[in-house]
């Protein structure tokens, strides 16, 4: 759950949660002076010890080199001190998150363990659909866990290059769930990551069937209503299953809400939203993607 996962257009500069980049897990912050559920307050860069000739440097690169950002939100300990859009984009409008979605449907797996729905990662995806008729079933698939697919790591058939011809084939035919479900497998469960958005409308599906609630409705109740997020829309499948990998749409400042969050080890406001265990193993190293020595976070 890499919430600072990076998305095409877009950048979500959140100074005060930079840790959430490296590999180490999130360490809590001091006490919060406030909690930005109604907003986030903004200060002067220097009365967070920032230079904002600097930040005036990093708005005339952008503009000068025409790059394609969408907006700059940097937040230092708690407090705005540069909040920018560039046109056509405006602080009106919420903004496409693209695969921050992935992030945002682990978290809410994290959630649905937290409540009971789902009995843990390993708990194995088959055993959560007993009633679906699964093609190319065999011991590999049944030892395929939540875990696998929130770390992409699931051992499916899953063509990532080139643009993601699996997901297309997914979204072309009529149950999106089941097409995954039946793929075959090439690899063990765990044994080495793939990029599979699919399998993220898959961790969707299982919120929709262990909650009884869409991914979106899920979130509107268990994260977003406790952080004030009041603007956000996930569209769908022809089922009702929310976009598991994608097209999720939050403000700039709602996200920083999800970093701020994460920061602060789940706790908003002296609510438990998230358990501490999972923002600490949702931002350790879960998988090796075997190029330039990275490592893949959960969910992203």
């Amino acid at each position: 759950m890499s919430i600072l996962h990076s998305a095409p257009s877009f950048i979500l500069l959140v100074t005060s949660i930079a840790c959430q980049i490296g590999a180490q897990p999130v360490r809590g912050s001091a006490s919060p002076t406030y909690w930005p559920t109604r907003g986030w307050r903004s200060t002067t860069a220097e009365q967070q010890g920032m230079d904002s000739a600097k930040l005036a440097d990093a708005l005339s690169y952008i503009r000068q080199r025409q790059l394609n950002v969408h907006s700059l939100l940097v937040i230092r300990n708690g407090y705005i001190v540069l909040d920018a859009y560039f046109y056509p984009y405006d602080r009106a409008h919420t903004h496409d998150v693209a695969s921050v979605t992935k992030s945002i449907t682990a978290a809410l797996i994290g959630i649905a363990i937290d409540g009971g729905q789902i009995q843990s990662v390993q708990q194995p995806v088959l055993s959560l659909l007993p009633e679906r008729r699964v093609a190319n079933r065999e011991a590999r698939k049944e030892r395929l866990t939540v875990e696998h697919l929130v770390t992409m790591s699931s051992g499916l058939d899953c063509q990532y290059e080139p643009g993601e011809p699996t997901l297309s084939q997914m979204r072309q035919s009529d149950d999106w769930e089941q097409f995954m479900l039946d793929l075959p497998m090439v690899a063990e469960p765990g044994e080495r990551f793939l990029y599979c958005s699919g399998g993220m409308h898959l961790l969707s599906g299982l919120i929709s069937r262990t909650t009884g609630k869409s991914a979106l409705e899920f979130a509107r109740e268990r994260l977003f209503a406790p952080l004030g997020v009041g603007q956000a829309t996930w569209p769908a499948d022809r089922l009702g299953i929310s976009h598991g990998w994608g097209d999720l749409h939050l403000h700039p400042h709602d996200m920083a809400k999800i970093g701020y969050l994460w920061l602060n080890r789940g706790m908003w406001a002296g609510q438990r939203v998230v358990s501490a265990q999972w923002v600490d193993a949702s931002t350790r190293p879960q998988a090796s993607t075997g190029q330039d020595n990275t490592t893949a976070m959960a969910g992203g």
